[in-house]
């Protein structure tokens, strides 16, 4: 099939491609513009269409392949990590196919949110609910190291369990605690 007659059948790809090149001239070109184009942007611009466009748009593409692929083997790594962490901690083992399956469960709705909101915000919410869950954080080494230290660093050591628990609602707390076993 011919590139042009499958773009004609699929017109949300050409509004991908035309928000990708508005990136690349709304917001590149003019900062390449402003960075190297001295006084005369044209000139530069001309030296640099050998070849960058289309290697910054293949690389880009590769790095999300790459990126997409990491996303995928999420659910296994996390997997593993509770897995070892329970081990390393002494703590009882689970049967490595309820990890798994509560793993999987949980990554496609984050990975929704993650698109939706951001890296950042969503890994700070799940550090701060591990806080929030976790019957005794101090004593938990994965909750200290990935979720109190993390947040220790941004200044948010200080905030007591308690106190989160304050800013959000009882009710939603309650049930909570209550689907956790932990009420």
């Amino acid at each position: 099939m011919d590139l042009a007659d499958w773009l004609s059948e699929n017109p949300d790809t050409i509004e991908h491609i035309q928000n990708v090149g508005d990136v690349l001239v709304d917001c590149v070109v003019k900062k390449l513009d402003e960075g190297f184009g001295g006084s005369n942007p044209r000139e530069t611009r001309k030296r640099i269409n050998d070849h960058l466009w289309c290697d910054l748009l293949v690389a880009m593409a590769d790095a999300i392949k790459k990126f997409s692929e990491a996303m995928d083997r999420i659910p296994e790594y996390v997997t593993t990590i509770i897995m070892q962490s329970r081990e390393a901690e002494g703590r009882s083992a689970f049967l490595e196919a309820l990890v798994r399956l509560a793993v999987r469960t949980a990554w496609e709705p984050i990975k929704k949110m993650i698109e939706a909101t951001g890296i950042p915000e969503i890994q700070r919410a799940c550090r701060i609910l591990a806080v929030l869950i976790c019957p005794a954080p101090e004593k938990h080494k994965a909750v200290r190291d990935g979720a109190l230290l993390p947040l220790a660093h941004e200044g948010l050591l200080a905030t007591s369990k308690e106190r989160l628990e304050q800013v959000f609602p009882a009710d939603w707390v309650r049930r909570l605690h209550e689907g956790f076993g932990s009420g």
